[in-house]
């Protein structure tokens, strides 16, 4: 192997060991609770080929909240393997308008990137 391609395939495993550490330190590790008043949830669908040219569908569930402080919030509720959380419509089947939720959520908020934190566990708080 000439030492370019070596050079080259280092580079490559650097770059994939940086997209995996971001990704886990990103979206896993930074727990953030909040006490929201749900007011919508949403299904969002995206469709299209993909690089096959093969139809593909994605979904995700969007949760819309005020904050304790009056303040408009906005989450995504997707499964988590890095956090093993597998429930996601379990939790947006939970969620009720107009009731208060102590709710986590890990990742941050990207408006450039349309990145929402996501949440990762939900107890609904007496009235």
């Amino acid at each position: 192997m000439k030492k370019s391609e070596k050079v080259k395939c280092i580079a490559i495993i650097a770059a994939i060991m940086v997209i995996i550490a971001f990704s886990v330190r990103m979206f896993s590790f930074n727990d953030t609770e909040y006490t929201v008043t749900i007011t919508g949830k949403e299904r969002i669908t995206e469709s299209g080929k993909d690089s096959d040219g093969n139809y593909k569908t994605s979904s995700k569930y969007m949760v819309f909240a005020d904050d304790e402080n009056g303040n408009s919030v906005v989450f995504e509720n997707t499964d988590c393997f890095f956090r093993m959380k597998f429930n996601s419509s379990n939790i947006q089947g939970q969620l009720k308008e107009g009731n208060t939720y102590r709710i986590t959520v890990i990742g941050y908020r990207n408006s450039f990137l349309s990145w929402y934190q996501n949440i990762i566990k939900v107890e609904e708080i007496a009235k």
